[in-house]
């Protein structure tokens, strides 16, 4: 059975990315709607970067299976050994992954 681990995902208005927000190392897991100019965004208190993995729309479909919709915030399980991959995500130091 694979092991599968809980995060939040967030897509803000207007934004064609996705946001995996992991346990962070302390504060608040949930991240909360910040309403600036009529736009819907999510942050949590104490931004830890490494706990966050952002990927366009497009690639998490490809690597998770699975799609949000704007101003949206979901609780979800997902496999560790995907959540551990570097292959899609937008920012990595890994030249070799999959873009």
């Amino acid at each position: 059975m694979e092991k599968k681990e809980k995060v939040y995902l967030t897509r803000d208005e207007g934004d064609d990315k996705i946001y995996v927000w992991r346990k962070p190392s302390k504060g608040n897991w949930s991240p909360q709607p910040l309403k600036d100019d009529g736009f819907v965004t999510y942050m949590r208190e104490e931004v830890d970067m490494e706990s966050v993995d952002i990927y366009t729309a497009s690639q998490f479909k490809k690597k998770f299976g699975i799609t949000i919709r704007p101003k949206t915030k979901k609780c979800v399980h997902l496999p560790s050994n995907l959540l551990n991959s570097e292959d899609y995500k937008l920012f990595s130091n890994n030249p070799k992954r999959k873009k």
